[in-house]
């Protein structure tokens, strides 16, 4: 997945500041000499880096002016959700409005920022976050060696605090992010069923007050057994621990990077399921007498309690993506993302993966805004219209389906 909307950069300050000094230069002059010389070897060898592809080529000049830049901007590019979830140390964010490491690289609307081009400290970050991914570790676990690495070397330039959440990025990109998943638990789950209020993203959606931008929803029952199942659950749905029980569908909605919503649902009645203990941590709420179960920040879970008991008592975010929900078969997703994330031709998107017959099906739909702006690539996929939604379906394995999930997100981001 790539950058969704959250909050506008409007106005940012491009003017260039002093790097920071420190000895994460020393790190980053020696890393520089090894990657000069292993490009130094593919050109002599035939593999010249000036033959570049996908989002190389789209990137800006500053990208290029030295390989740790090169590396850092491709790695925002390619992984921008993550770099999310990492505060930026160099003190950007008093001056440039930079609320998370992805916003020294790349902005909302997916224009670049060259502030990262000639800042040490956010170039240092970028490749620290993907080697501690490479190495295996989580990305809570990263998260900690960042905050004790540069908070210690630059503790007055933290931007601010994002939340950093495994499964939430492991559940957008289940297949690049790096982050390990656990191959979920067998249970014969032929017994357990959703209840009629919570078995789709758009029930979710009815009991999420508005202003959500993005959401998914899984159904653990429809990918037990299939190819689908330690990529997608396992990195995406609570823990059997959690509730000391397996969760059958999950939702999770986020309003702001540190401000959420989780909905959980065991399969069976568990309002009286005694054997189920509530998580009590500050400033969250795990509400396990309802159907089905919240857990979130203090506010939002008491504003889902509000809609559970009074669906009019407040606009839920089910309107906003009603449209796109209407033009799909969302209740019949297995897994399923809607997104606000403007770009030319349109404002929201909706993606879904299925099991179907030993297969995958890939359903992806936006929001026309822009008619004429509709990426021509799209053709080759025979896209339908429905009023002002644009429907796009592809079917085969998870791998063949997974890599057309990137082309399409390619075209719709040119």
């Amino acid at each position: 997945m790539k950058p969704e909307k959250k909050t506008k950069n409007i106005n940012v300050n491009r003017e260039k500041i002093a790097k920071k000094k420190g000895s994460n230069r020393l790190i980053i002059s020696a890393v520089a000499i090894i990657l000069l010389a292993a490009i130094a070897y593919a050109v002599f060898s035939g593999d010249s880096t000036t033959k570049k592809t996908g989002s190389e080529i789209k990137l800006p000049s500053y990208a290029y002016t030295n390989p740790l830049t090169l590396k850092g901007y491709k790695y925002a590019t390619e992984h921008p959700e993550i770099l999310e979830q990492i505060p930026c140390y160099c003190g950007c964010g008093g001056h440039s409005g930079h609320r998370f490491l992805r916003d020294c690289y790349i902005h909302d609307d997916w224009t670049y920022d060259d502030h990262a081009s000639f800042c040490d400290v956010c170039i240092g970050e970028a490749i620290k976050v993907q080697d501690y991914l490479a190495q295996g570790k989580t990305l809570k676990e990263v998260r900690v060696l960042i905050d004790q690495e540069y908070g210690s070397k630059y503790p007055e330039g933290k931007t601010n605090t994002p939340s950093v959440r495994d499964d939430y990025i492991a559940i957008l990109l289940p297949k690049v992010s790096g982050i390990p998943v656990a191959t979920p638990k067998r249970v014969d789950l032929s017994a357990y069923n959703l209840p009629e209020n919570f078995k789709s993203i758009a029930d979710g959606l009815k009991l999420s007050p508005a202003g959500i931008d993005r959401a998914y929803f899984i159904n653990t029952k429809m990918l037990a057994g299939t190819e689908m199942e330690t990529q997608y659950v396992g990195g995406s749905v609570e823990p059997d621990a959690f509730y000391g029980k397996k969760i059958i569908g999950m939702y999770s909605a986020d309003y702001s990077p540190t401000s959420w919503i989780e909905m959980h649902d065991m399969g069976y009645d568990s309002t009286k399921d005694a054997t189920l203990r509530a998580h009590a941590e500050q400033g969250m709420k795990n509400i396990i007498y309802t159907r089905p179960l919240i857990y979130g920040h203090s506010q939002n879970v008491d504003n889902v309690l509000k809609l559970m008991k009074d669906p009019t008592s407040m606009d839920s975010s089910y309107s906003t993506y009603k449209p796109l929900l209407d033009a799909v078969d969302s209740q019949n997703a297995a897994y399923a993302v809607v997104v606000t994330q403007p770009t030319k031709f349109s404002d929201i998107n909706y993606v879904s993966l299925t099991p179907v017959n030993g297969k995958v099906e890939l359903v992806k739909a936006y929001k026309i805004t822009d008619n004429k702006s509709i990426p021509a690539a799209f053709s080759k996929y025979a896209p339908q219209t429905k009023d002002n939604i644009l429907i796009i379906k592809a079917t085969g394995d998870l791998t063949t389906v997974q890599s057309e999930q990137d082309n399409i997100d390619a075209a719709a981001r040119t």
